[in-house]
């Protein structure tokens, strides 16, 4: 996975890495909501057999960023902690979806 890079600037994107190692980085732009699972209609698409298809929603607030679980099966995790309910996130943390795991970047 590629290594994390500490600023102080507020994170402009959600990265991850697939199965083959590769870091993969979703920008905001201009959107305030990501959603992550592994239909096709999601932002982010991953591959991951644990995730659902419409797994979490990542939203821009502007304070930070509230990571909502949409109902999946498997749960969405932060910080290694399964959320009940919608979580703000801090810029150390980590999003574990099944297997992938994603953090905030700049």
């Amino acid at each position: 996975m590629a290594e994390r890079q500490e600023t102080n600037a507020a994170p402009n994107a959600l990265k991850h890495a697939e199965g083959d190692g590769k870091a993969i980085q979703t920008k905001f732009g201009r959107r305030t909501e990501i959603v992550i699972g592994r239909g096709v209609e999601c932002d982010v698409v991953i591959k991951d057999v644990k995730a659902s298809r419409k797994h979490c929603r990542l939203v821009r607030k502007e304070d930070g960023f509230v990571l909502e679980d949409l109902g999946s099966k498997n749960g969405t995790f932060v910080g290694g902690k399964k959320i009940s309910a919608p979580a703000n996130l801090k810029a150390d943390q980590t999003i574990k979806i099944g297997d992938t795991i994603f953090y905030l970047s700049n």
